[in-house]
């Protein structure tokens, strides 16, 4: 018999969407490694015993993609921290986008590929892995990222759009597990459709040419990309959720 693959979402005291995208079909006989990237919301109310679980968990960096006073408000627990390197990379400017939910996605795309770029370097680095991308929610901001991520390194767009919409029924149940003393401490519903991230990689893949030729373009090499994908895949074929 096949082990079971890792819980996909981790059920830490101080967060409500932790979740690992290891696992992932990415190429022919490849899949991403499992506790190597996790995106998550915020991290401003994680516990000690949480924050030890994650370091005990290998976890390198930290990447926080929430605007300058979101940060000021509800810093990170790790921005300060001496084991765990934390990186801010805002990943668009507080103002919103009228078109809707999909817009936005394409207007990060078409605007902050830099910053994206700068997230992708980042796990390049010797301690880049294991690494958390989060924002406020663990869906927008942090589901474009992981998104292109994901499709950098082979996985294919369905797969890639299934995990975002995984915040759905994350967010759905009864939150109170979580500790949280802010709205995500309850039910909330979230209108985090797989579609709307499968339009914006059909954009990034008509627009830019695909996630690597975006990456390509702000900087990354081909040498790059492949340090990319043979540290988040490993060989092997994905197992079921």
């Amino acid at each position: 018999m096949n082990p079971q693959p890792p819980e996909r979402l981790l059920r830490l005291p101080g967060t409500r969407n932790l979740r690992d995208v290891g696992g992932y079909p990415a190429g022919p006989g490849r899949r991403t490694r499992w506790r190597t990237l996790l995106r998550t919301d915020a991290l401003d109310q994680l516990p000690e015993r949480s924050q030890a679980a994650l370091v005990e968990l290998g976890l390198k960096l930290v990447v926080d993609l929430r605007w300058g006073h979101e940060i000021e408000e509800r810093p990170s627990v790790f921005a300060r921290s001496g084991s765990v390197r934390y990186h801010h990379v805002p990943l668009m400017p507080d103002r919103a986008v009228p078109d809707g939910v999909a817009a936005t996605y394409r207007h990060i795309l078409d605007t902050r590929a830099p910053a994206l770029a700068a997230v992708a370097r980042l796990m390049i680095e010797p301690d880049g892995l294991p690494a958390v991308v989060g924002c406020a929610a663990g869906v927008d901001r942090t589901g474009v990222t992981v998104a292109l991520l994901l499709s950098a390194v082979g996985v294919p767009p369905a797969v890639a759009a299934a995990d975002y919409a995984l915040s759905i029924e994350v967010f759905a149940g009864d939150g109170t597990h979580s500790g949280l003393t802010d709205w995500r401490g309850g039910p909330v519903t979230l209108d985090c459709r797989s579609e709307f991230m499968s339009d914006a990689l059909d954009h990034l893949e008509r627009r830019h040419g695909g996630a690597r030729a975006l990456l390509r373009h702000h900087g990354l090499t081909d040498a790059d990309l492949e340090t990319l994908t043979s540290r988040l895949t490993e060989t092997g074929t994905s197992a079921p959720d």
